[in-house]
This record gives structure tokens, sequence and C-alpha cells, in this order.
């Protein structure tokens, strides 16, 4: 029984750990704005890790420990305290929170898979006389699902014709028609996917 708290546990804590790169997915795709969770849980996110793995550790303690005392074969305390159906969950709940810790490492292709920024319908020849550029700092991106996450928040606002979004160099290039968006508008659109945006 201890073992299953200490993996249901570690779970937690595994998800946990991944909410800075799954919270940006759940409310783009909701709609709802975010500001700052990003970044909170990055900031947590070493010591979710460490809680994940001392739990785990302890949940295969206790599945595979030997017992104190010996007894003799055929009395109730030779039964094992864990049957095999118990070892093979604790296997499957690793397999799961090793899913879950490395989340950030394969967010981008999930969040290219759930999220649309093909929203465009406009020609930048249609804009060639109001076609302006401008560049952002962003800081709390720390994985391809939240650059995809302000990518997607920034396509579908009309004016915008491109938009370039760097979690490695923090930067965020848009492309916009100048006459239908500006740039407060684009800044606050970052701002609503969950991170804070300065004009370079």
């Amino acid at each position: 029984m201890k073992d299953r708290a200490f993996v249901g546990a570690s779970l937690l804590a595994a998800i946990a750990a991944s909410l800075c790169c799954i919270l940006p997915l759940v409310f783009a795709l909701g709609g709802f704005a975010i500001v700052g969770t990003s970044a909170f849980f990055e900031s947590l996110r070493p010591y979710f890790l460490v809680g994940t793995f001392a739990l785990l550790g302890a949940g295969f303690y206790l599945a595979y420990r030997k017992p104190k005392h010996a007894c003799e074969p055929g009395s109730a305390c030779a039964r094992p305290r864990v049957n095999r159906l118990g070892r093979i969950g604790l296997w499957i709940a690793t397999a799961l929170v090793v899913a879950f810790a490395a989340f950030p490492y394969y967010s981008g292709a999930v969040a290219n898979f759930l999220l649309s920024d093909s929203n465009v319908t406009a020609s930048p020849a249609q804009w060639a006389n109001a076609l302006q550029h401008v560049s952002f700092t962003v800081r709390g991106m720390y994985c391809q699902a939240c650059a995809k996450s302000v990518k997607t928040k920034l396509m579908n606002l009309s004016g915008v014709w491109k938009a370039s979004v760097s979690y490695e160099t923090s930067q965020v290039e848009v492309t916009y028609d100048a006459d239908t968006v500006t740039v407060e508008q684009l800044e606050k659109a970052i701002q609503d996917a969950g991170y804070q945006a300065q004009q370079m």
C-alpha cells in the first residue's frame, strides 16, 4: 500500500515538473491568458524532479526490499508483500513519470499537432504599403511548446503576416500590417500566452 502512495505522489510531482510546458498548451487550446504561470512552474521544476525520483526510489525500495526475518515456507509471513502485478504497475508508473518529466523535450511536436497558426488569409501583396517589423525580448519561454503557444497567439491576430519565435534566444520577430494591428496588441498577445514581452 505504501509503495502505491509513493508511485502516485511521484506521478503528481512529474506532472507538476512539466507544467511549465503543459500549461501553455492547455491554455492556448482554451484561449485563456496565463501571465507568469509558466515562469513560476519552471522555477520549481528542479525541486519537483528531485521529489519525483526520490518518491519513485522509495516505491522501488518498498516493492523489492527483502524481509528482515526469515520465514518458514508456507507460513503467512512467507507470502510476498508486493505481488507481481504491483511491481508491473510500478514499472508502468515509472515509464509514465519519465514521459511526463521529459515532456519539455518533445513538447514542440505535441504543440505543432495541437495548435494551429494558419488563420492568416491575406497575402503580403495586399499589405505592401503597411507592412512593419517589430522585435520583442520574451522572458519565461523554456521549451518548444512555449514558443509555439506564443506564435499561435500572434498568428491568430488579424493583421499579423509572419511571426518567428525562438525560446533559445528568447526573441520574437513579427511582421504585421500597421493599419490592422498595433505593437501594443502584439505585446498583449504575448502576455496573454503567459510571458513577459519587451519591445527591442
